[in-house]
């Protein structure tokens, strides 16, 4: 049997297959290509909903949602109002159904480090380690402050810009051949709180070219003198908030732009982590970690920033570099000192970046347009070129002939088409109340609540708050169907809706358990959902044009020449066996369930308690799946029909063994 002696679990948010076929036959992807060598590539179908909570929960317990229970963004409890969905809890532990991989190895004496994933807070602290926490979409849990870009640029609609004017009561004042200006830096926190302040003063000696950054307006305590271009060290401040107390935290500089006037100045701020160790569920590991690696290093929130335009590309790939040097030497740190077996990690900036940015790319999609395309191209080229770097971090540390690496992926990103308004189609029908202003739902007094993929009766007794009776629920139900199965989209004809499923008929589609919806269904590829939002737009439509990048809502294996909702997975290493991909239709039946039964397998494991997925056998070493060579070989039989006394009237066909 195929075995190897530890597994890593690289896993990119957002990984389109598309993408990395294009970027490997560029040669952009040296680390992939690496793998590739000793192993193989395949496509990856989501689950559905193909969304990011669901997805990562399935690869990490070879669950479908009707099993694990994440059947969204958030899940929801039987007997709670159909609005509260705990959203915030997309990732806690404790709406999981199902046994993670981490916890088989655990039950099996096999310790784990699971690095900004889902799963949390931890369910086997003595055997698992946790390090960060995957929340929300490139947010970590732990950030003090999120990142932020401080500036004076009119077109920059961000929420920290500033104000230049003279300096006044400073101290030690630098020499300047200009009038020193001076702004305030405030640190917002990221939940209730307060942050420090800082001061930025600019000065130069015939045109202004440096800013000095000091917590007083005194030149002297300076932490940072920078010219454009520059980062600063580490900066260390207290911090008090709502929920992590009192805790120092680190951030820096960086200098971005000045202009020879200060007509124009950005200063990106990045994130603030404490320096305490909490990051770990061992604060004292975590210290340890801070200690040799220096403070915490998360990318996702200048992801974020970059995707919205409001800092460059060269920064926040900067701080992605600074990224791929900390997260594998940490792993490897933590993996060294707990003697782990199994890593379970998470990189989500594909998909923040897809978002924004597969939109201009694929001709598909509403917003595609050729002027730009290479330029957003170029964009795409180096979030993978970063993606890319991080692996061969990894690879560089922990490729010793006996780890296997699995880089899998999701879901994938494809470009928008359109949207599709339930709230238009259902308020025509009356099954919608507004609310008093006109421009949102007062879903208390309507007969309905859909979220995503699912949608609810709002049922007498069943659930709080339900005004549905019960004898009326089938019938409601039965129309609503009726409805939405008719949607279609004016310009083309196409079904909107090509899945809508009662919840009887959704196990179908791995939906099943007193959680999921009345109704389960699935957009059409390049379809997505919109909400209440579309009161407050004027718009009346129920189908109309979107632009963006979306995944969730299409059904799973919707792909263009460009884009796919499908995600992409490579396998290499300790176990694997090199090959070629299989047809592009034939990886379709691979699916995210299938990934931690497989690893349970190299790692001479059970698969976890509720898997339900399969060993890939045909990707391992030393395992027979050649299919057997047949040919057909005519055993048809020229039988006689003989009609009976008294024909029969004609009839249409029916199953094979109902025909005479």
């Amino acid at each position: 049997m195929a075995q190897a002696k530890r597994a890593l679990f690289l896993g990119y948010d957002a990984l389109v297959p598309n993408m990395v076929e294009k970027f490997l036959a560029e040669g952009i992807l040296p680390h992939f290509q690496r793998l590739l060598a000793r192993g193989v590539f395949t496509r990856v179908r989501p689950v559905i909903p193909a969304q990011t909570p669901t997805n990562w929960t399935t690869l990490a317990t070879g669950a479908t949602p009707g099993t694990h229970g994440i059947i969204q963004w958030g899940s929801r409890v039987p007997g709670e109002a159909h609005t509260v969905s705990h959203r915030e809890e997309a990732f806690n532990a404790g709406h999981c159904r199902a046994e993670y991989l981490w916890e088989t190895a655990a039950r099996n004496g096999m310790r784990s480090v699971v690095f900004n994933y889902a799963g949390y807070p931890p369910t086997e602290p003595e055997m698992v380690t946790h390090i960060d926490w995957l929340f929300r979409p490139a947010q970590s849990y732990f950030d003090l402050a999120p990142p932020t870009n401080y500036h004076n640029c009119p077109e920059l609609d961000t929420t920290d810009p500033i104000e230049l004017a003279p300096a006044k009561g400073w101290e030690h004042l630098p020499a300047s051949g200009v009038e020193p200006l001076a702004a305030t830096l405030e640190v917002h926190t990221t939940t209730e709180g307060v942050g420090p302040t800082l001061h930025a003063l600019i000065f130069g000696d015939q045109v202004y070219d440096h800013v000095l950054i000091s917590p007083d307006r005194d030149a002297s305590c300076a932490v940072a003198t920078l010219r454009p271009g520059e980062w600063s060290g580490w900066v260390y401040a207290d911090f008090v908030t709502e929920d992590m107390g009192t805790a120092e935290g680190a951030f820096r500089f960086k200098l971005i732009e000045l202009a020879r006037d200060a007509s124009r100045v950005q200063i990106y701020r990045s994130d603030a982590f404490p320096t305490d160790g909490r990051i770990c569920s061992d604060p004292e590991l975590g210290r340890r970690l801070i200690a040799e690696l220096g403070p915490y290093v998360h990318a996702g929130g200048s992801c974020d920033l970059h995707r919205r335009g409001w800092i460059d590309f060269a920064t926040v790939d900067e701080v992605m570099a600074d990224e791929a040097l900390w997260w594998p030497r940490a792993v490897q740190i933590a993996m060294d000192e707990t003697d782990a077996g199994l890593l379970y990690l998470h990189w989500h900036l594909l998909d923040a970046m897809g978002h924004q940015f597969v939109q201009f790319v694929d001709p598909v999609g509403t917003a595609y347009d050729p002027e730009r395309a290479e330029a957003a191209w170029e964009v795409i080229r180096g979030y993978y070129r970063a993606a890319d770097r991080l692996l061969g971090r990894f690879l560089d540390l922990f490729d010793d002939g006996e780890t296997v690496f699995v880089v899998a992926a999701d879901h994938g990103m494809p470009a928008n088409v359109k949207a599709v308004s339930l709230v238009n189609a259902f308020l025509a029908e009356g099954w919608l109340a507004r609310t008093a202003d006109g421009r949102g739902i007062d879903w208390a007094r309507s007969r309905l609540y859909f979220a995503q993929n699912h949608l609810w009766i709002n049922l007498q007794g069943r659930d709080e708050g339900g005004i549905v009776p019960p004898e009326e629920y089938d019938d409601l139900r039965a129309r609503v169907i009726a409805v939405m199965r008719a949607l279609t989209d004016p310009d083309t004809g196409e079904h909107v809706l090509p899945i809508v499923l009662p919840r009887e008929d959704a196990p179908m589609i791995g939906l099943w358990g007193d959680i999921i919806g009345d109704v389960c269904f699935v957009y059409a590829g390049g379809y997505t959902w919109s909400g209440p939002e579309v009161l407050r737009m004027g718009e009346e439509r129920v189908v109309f044009e979107r632009t963006g990048g979306n995944h969730g809502p299409m059904i799973p294996t919707w792909e263009t020449e460009v884009t796919s909702v499908m995600g992409a997975m490579v396998l290499g290493g300790a176990g694997i066996r090199a090959q070629e991909p299989a047809p592009r239709l034939e990886q379709f039946r691979i699916c995210t369930t299938d990934v931690a039964p497989t690893l349970a397998h190299l790692l001479g494991l059970d698969p976890p308690a509720q898997n339900e997925g399969q060993v890939l056998h045909e990707f391992l070493e030393g395992e027979h799946f050649q299919r057997p060579e047949r040919s057909v070989t005519p055993t048809a039989r020229a039988t006689v029909r003989r009609p009976t006394v008294k024909p029969g009237r004609v009839q249409l066909q029916g199953d094979v063994t109902d025909e005479r």
